[in-house]
């Protein structure tokens, strides 16, 4: 890890009579952008930048070099309410809440969350302005899905807390990459996990525990809407199929349809299933979607959009792609 490389520069430094302000500020950057943790991540426990930093310390101390620098490790605080900014479709956020150090100016964090393809931060940064973040959000989210609120709204505890629950895990999985993430992403990686931590520890209401959805009063629900529009009813298992998979990519907002979310469920389905299972499950996609788009109150140009996003995407029975059933 980064930080026990900077911990030995720092001690070869101090055994040579070598520089050592700069790798030592280096070492409480990142201390100070790590989450805290109580173990769980074994080997790549983010705590271990805190714990060079103060065992370097130690070690400095019992060598007689008392450093011109601090030992205590400062970490941004949240100083105030967060706010939230959704699209249209209301399946990618901007969650943005400002920190401070100590008694300082505050400065805005920004996590950029898009949960078409499950809980996914695809962005995160430091800004000087709430104005400044939702400026380069709106751009990365682009005409094609435009905010549904010109303002952000105060963005309540348990949203909040929701909305960045992934990040708040100490699992191994939590922390791996998947390997298309941009190198600015990859350089938040730790410190958008520390500031979510330090956001949802400074509730003051506790979680609660999230009942299992239960799919089938929806499924009720959407093969009672298909029976008063199509003489066809399709088997109750492939309803079951489709609710499941869609209901895999979003926690709030289950009826988001976004073009992004429909193309990311026909290749779960293509990908998952045999060619005459998928052929069935995929051929519900533009009815679901529809019904999904009156759920919502969906208008206009987004309502057309995701029309034709199923439109495009449906199974048209050809052997274009690569189904196989994931055992």
């Amino acid at each position: 890890m980064e930080s026990c490389r900077v911990r030995d520069e720092i001690r070869i430094a101090a055994r040579t009579g070598g520089q050592m302000d700069d790798l030592w500020r280096l070492l409480h950057g990142l201390a100070a952008m790590t989450a805290s943790s109580s173990g769980e991540m074994l080997r790549r426990d983010p705590d271990l930048a805190v714990r060079e930093a103060i065992d370097t310390t130690t070690a400095l101390a019992k060598a007689g070099i008392a450093p011109g620098w601090p030992s205590g490790i400062l970490r941004a605080a949240p100083a105030g309410q967060p706010l939230l900014l959704a699209d249209e479709y209301g399946s990618r956020y901007a969650l943005l809440a400002p920190f401070a150090w100590g008694e300082g100016d505050p400065h805005w964090y920004c996590w950029d969350i898009d949960r078409c393809t499950g809980d996914r931060v695809v962005h995160a940064a430091v800004f000087a302005s709430p104005e400044d973040a939702l400026a380069e959000w709106r751009a990365a989210v682009g005409t094609h899905a435009a905010p549904a609120s010109t303002q952000p709204a105060p963005c309540d505890q348990a949203t909040a807390r929701d909305l960045l629950d992934p990040l708040c895990r100490s699992d191994l999985l939590g922390a791996l990459l998947l390997g298309n993430e941009s190198q600015q992403l990859i350089a938040e990686h730790f410190r958008l996990r520390q500031r979510a931590r330090a956001l949802c520890e400074s509730f003051t209401a506790a979680p609660e525990p999230k009942p299992q959805q239960d799919l089938n009063p929806i499924i009720d629900d959407f093969a009672a809407w298909l029976s008063d529009r199509d003489d066809h009813t399709p088997e109750r298992e492939d309803i079951a199929t489709f609710a499941d998979t869609w209901s895999d990519l979003s926690g709030p907002g289950y009826f988001a349809c976004s073009p992004h979310r429909i193309e990311h469920t026909v290749s779960l389905v293509a990908d998952g299933y045999i060619k005459k299972y998928a052929e069935a499950v995929l051929d519900l996609l533009p009815q679901w979607v529809e019904w999904c788009i009156e759920r919502t109150g969906l208008t206009g140009e987004p309502a057309e959009r995701a029309r034709q996003a199923a439109a495009i995407n449906r199974w048209d029975g050809s052997d274009s792609m690569d189904l196989r059933r994931t055992e």
